[in-house]
């Protein structure tokens, strides 16, 4: 069987999402079950214990299409675009950190 380029694109945007959610279950264990991969789109949602969700979601189809950061705010949630998959995943750490600075606490003591 020989893929399409839609096809290649589309499983690219996949193979992504899940460097992306790798990376961050690395990075803080504490999100393994908390991470919420959807299965229809390269979208990862991420609970917050206030009942909102950070989402990073693929912008948009075409081919070089960036990921987004969606940051939830009652008066003004904010997204924020990244130019690599590291940037995005430090990003997305950085407001975990500062939804929860408790948690950024308690892994900052040695």
């Amino acid at each position: 069987m020989l893929f399409t380029r839609p096809m290649v694109e589309a499983f690219g945007d996949w193979l992504e999402r899940e460097q992306i959610h790798h990376a961050l279950v690395h990075a803080r264990p504490d999100l393994a079950g908390r991470l919420v991969l959807d299965e229809e789109r390269p979208l990862l949602r991420i609970p917050l214990t206030d009942g909102t969700t950070v989402l990073v979601a693929k912008t948009d189809a075409e081919p070089g299409a960036g990921w987004m950061l969606g940051v939830p705010h009652p008066h003004s949630p904010t997204l924020h675009e990244t130019g690599t998959l590291g940037e995005l995943v430090r990003r997305v750490l950085e407001v975990l950190d500062v939804r929860s600075p408790r948690a950024a606490a308690a892994r900052a003591v040695p």
